[in-house]
């Protein structure tokens, strides 16, 4: 609805502070109830990471917060997370998107409420991070010794069911 109205997605402008453009692009047509500038405003018990790997490591993508991201909650109460803005330290972090399927609440870890998609601006589609790799990549990924960076393709080329084998029942 948003490019509708917008333009397409690839032409909004990516030079706006966080907040503006979610307000802009975003919330006319989502139901936001808040945007946070930090971990604690979204619930959050710390400032840092929050977020972990299958295998309880940390990295980068520990925390909604992180370059520049800048995450808000729906209705409904999840949590989504993306940053507009490219970096050379992450140069994809402006088409990665992160949802919390349950907000703050626990376990908060990649692959059992935390999940990765991917924008892709080339044919306006979104879709589960790691949709290009093979299935031995992914299921390393979604394992309890992987990051679970790739847990939504896996359960995606399940037809979108819970695989008997998943490392989190």
């Amino acid at each position: 609805m948003s490019e509708e109205e917008n333009g397409e997605i690839d032409t909004w402008d990516k030079t706006l502070e966080p907040i503006t453009f979610i307000n802009k692009y975003l919330s006319p047509y989502m139901k936001i109830t808040k945007i946070c500038k930090t971990n604690m405003e979204c619930g959050y018990k710390a400032p840092g990471n929050v977020w972990k790997h299958m295998n309880g490591t940390y990295n980068n993508y520990n925390s909604p917060v992180y370059q520049n991201r800048r995450p808000f909650i729906t209705m409904d109460g999840l949590l989504y997370t993306y940053s507009v803005i490219t970096n050379a330290l992450s140069e994809n972090n402006d088409r990665m998107i992160i949802i919390d399927i349950n907000g703050s609440q626990g376990p908060n870890t990649h692959g059992k409420d935390v999940f990765f998609l991917y924008r892709q601006e080339e044919n306006s589609s979104v879709f589960p991070y790691g949709a290009n790799k093979t299935n031995e990549e992914i299921k390393r990924s979604c394992s309890k010794t992987g990051d679970g960076l790739y847990c939504a393709v896996l359960i995606q080329r399940n037809g979108w069911e819970i695989p008997t084998d998943y490392p989190w029942k």
